[in-house]
């Protein structure tokens, strides 16, 4: 009973999410603001910035290779894939060489996203 209340719930709460989505994004907007400033206010922001990051550092980490064990045979799976030359954005190709290239701040930009 208790795993159909909790599906019932996560459906029904979605199902507002999607609905109301613009005023969600706009919430956030404003909220992620006020957070920093009052983290900078608190002198904790580097602290949790760093903390963020090797969380996230560590997340993609595993998002990106998945060890596993099936039928006594050993796995690993990425999400990397090769892709043409035409399917990378111009910006991204100009900025690209054969050694890695770290394109965040063009990605911000592009996305307009405050990192």
């Amino acid at each position: 009973m208790i795993p159909v209340l909790l599906g019932l719930g996560a459906l029904i709460g979605g199902f507002f999410v999607f609905a109301n989505w613009e005023e969600v994004v706009g919430w956030l907007n404003e909220l992620f603001p006020k957070v920093k400033s009052a983290l900078e206010k608190a002198g904790i922001y580097n602290y949790v910035s760093k903390l963020f990051s090797s969380i996230k550092e560590a997340v993609m980490s595993l998002v990106n290779r998945l060890y596993y064990k099936e039928n006594g045979k050993f796995y690993e799976q990425t999400t990397t894939r090769e892709i043409s030359e035409s399917e990378v954005p111009e910006w991204a190709r100009e900025g690209l060489s054969e050694k890695e290239t770290d394109v965040t701040n063009k990605y911000k930009e592009e996305l307009q996203l405050e990192i």
